[in-house]
């Protein structure tokens, strides 16, 4: 359901920051926007022709938010569009956006906890926000989406599953978890450790979660042979 066009932590520019995407005839729905989003998503002509798009934003970090004015001033400028942004705590995303010079009229802001875009995004969408634990100083979701019949959940950073998750997959009251995975492992980590993650997801549930947002430490190979599966960045 999503690809991204980047998978890396904040450090990791290898992978480029972490952001996912789902991609309709004339549509993009975003998933954060940091630093080095824009500039892969211009390489990869994924705004040529847009019509609509949408930005879903998980926290406020530079690597989930750091490109987000780039991609608004395009969106206005060259394609003439206004880009729906999607964050509960609305106000802090308004003031980065306005130090960086960007004014009110070029994009729409929503920010609530959930929203509902019956034909938006080359089909509609429904969201729903989760809080997440991450950092104490920035407010941080995780989000429910579902799209096309298909339903995820998509973790942002977090350093634990969100609970009810593991069950809702097991029912099949979802179809897939991306999840932050590091391979770091330290007490009061602010990302989740390949070896938490493995000692919390049962063997038969990992084939449906998804790890991404991948620091320089995590074996990629050692999460496939612990059963998950490997965000990878979109070769178009």
């Amino acid at each position: 359901m999503i690809k991204f066009i980047g998978v890396g932590s904040a450090f990791n520019t290898r992978f480029g920051n972490t952001s996912g995407f789902i991609q309709g005839r004339e549509s993009l729905l975003l998933i954060d926007c940091g630093s080095s989003v824009f500039h892969r998503l211009m390489e990869a002509d994924l705004l040529d022709g847009l019509k609509d798009l949408r930005v879903i934003i998980t926290h406020t970090h530079p690597d989930h938010v750091g490109s987000l004015g780039d991609l608004v001033f395009y969106a206005h400028h060259i394609l003439k569009i206004k880009p729906r942004v999607y964050f509960p705590e609305s106000s802090l995303v308004h003031a980065i956006l306005e130090l960086m010079g960007v004014e009110d009229h070029m994009y729409d802001l929503v920010g609530t906890m959930e929203a509902e875009e019956p034909g938006a995004g080359g089909g509609g969408f429904r969201l729903a926000f989760v809080p997440v634990s991450h950092m104490p100083n920035i407010p941080s979701f995780g989000f429910y989406l579902e799209r096309g019949g298909r339903r995820i959940f998509y973790s942002g950073d977090s350093n634990r599953l969100v609970a009810g998750v593991l069950d809702q997959l097991r029912k099949g009251d979802l179809d897939m978890i991306y999840q932050d995975t590091c391979g770091l492992d330290y007490p009061d980590n602010v990302h989740l450790s390949l070896k938490r993650l493995c000692q919390e997801v049962p063997p038969e549930l990992r084939g449906r979660v998804c790890c991404s947002h991948h620091d320089r430490s995590l074996d990629l190979d050692q999460v496939r042979e612990a059963g998950f599966q490997v965000a990878e960045v979109w070769k178009g």
